[in-house]
């Protein structure tokens, strides 16, 4: 991967974590760097840290792997850790790694609500036994979503509609790929198929749809803050917020 490209992936990562309160420290940039130009392989990486951090490798499932220990804010984890602020910590880590090997070694397929669930199952693996799995319970925040019974019925609509559309590789002006793409991408927020990490499945979904489809996002000069605000209206249906922060970073790929 050259250093432009490489460089693209790194501000998509840092937008990642803006959105999620958090920054990404040089040390870090230069981990992920590395793994884009293929200096060293994300196994590497997730093995240092494991290493480097004294993180307990002992999981035996004893819990409900798709909800949090009992009396915690934590997900159940292969690294049995019950705060919420470390777990933070090491998720953030694992996840931006796995974010650099997608990156460098794209997965193989359709965009197909399987491709998404592979994506999550990518990202998140290393540290949820849930990672992949479709959400059994109720799931809210500022907004409901798709109930969990009606996840499967609805992403069957929601990526049958794509594939029709072709993955918006036909429509050639940009204004009118932004439109549609507002409304996938908020179509399957409100979908929000999985226990965590619906949001940076998700981006990561479209962001390689928008590339196989001829253009790029310029997430660099992308605010969190507007692009949180956009993705909960377009949950509702509003999409017109969603479509001018698209806009704002969107060109064609020459």
């Amino acid at each position: 991967m050259k250093d432009g490209q490489a460089q693209e992936c790194v501000d998509y990562i840092r937008f990642t974590m803006e959105l999620e309160g958090a920054g990404l420290s040089d040390s870090d940039e230069k981990i992920l760097s590395d793994i884009l130009t293929d200096e060293c392989s994300a196994a590497e990486a997730v093995a240092s840290f494991i290493r480097d951090n004294g993180l307990d490798v002992s999981y035996e499932s004893g819990y409900d792997e798709m909800e949090n220990y009992p009396g915690t804010k934590c997900l159940v984890n292969y690294f049995n850790i019950k705060d919420k602020s470390r777990l933070r910590q090491i998720e953030h880590f694992l996840v931006n790694v796995r974010t650099a090997e997608l990156f460098a070694h794209p997965l193989k397929g359709s965009l197909t609500f399987s491709f998404l669930r592979e994506i999550h199952s990518t990202l998140f693996g290393d540290i949820y036994p849930s990672a992949g799995q479709l959400r059994q319970s109720e799931a809210s925040k500022r907004k409901d979503f798709c109930r969990p019974e009606y996840i499967e019925k609805y992403a069957e609509d929601i990526f049958s509609k794509l594939s029709r559309d072709d993955y918006l590789r036909k429509v050639d002006d940009i204004d009118d790929f932004s439109n549609d793409l507002a409304f996938y991408m908020g179509e399957a927020e409100a979908l929000h198929p999985f226990r965590d990490g619906n949001g940076r499945a998700i981006r990561f979904f479209f962001n390689r749809l928008v590339q196989d489809a001829g253009y790029v996002l310029n997430w660099r000069d992308a605010d969190p803050d507007r692009m949180l605000e956009a993705s909960i209206a377009a949950i509702d249906g509003d999409y017109q917020a969603l479509v001018d922060v698209l806009e704002e970073i969107m060109e064609k790929r020459t």
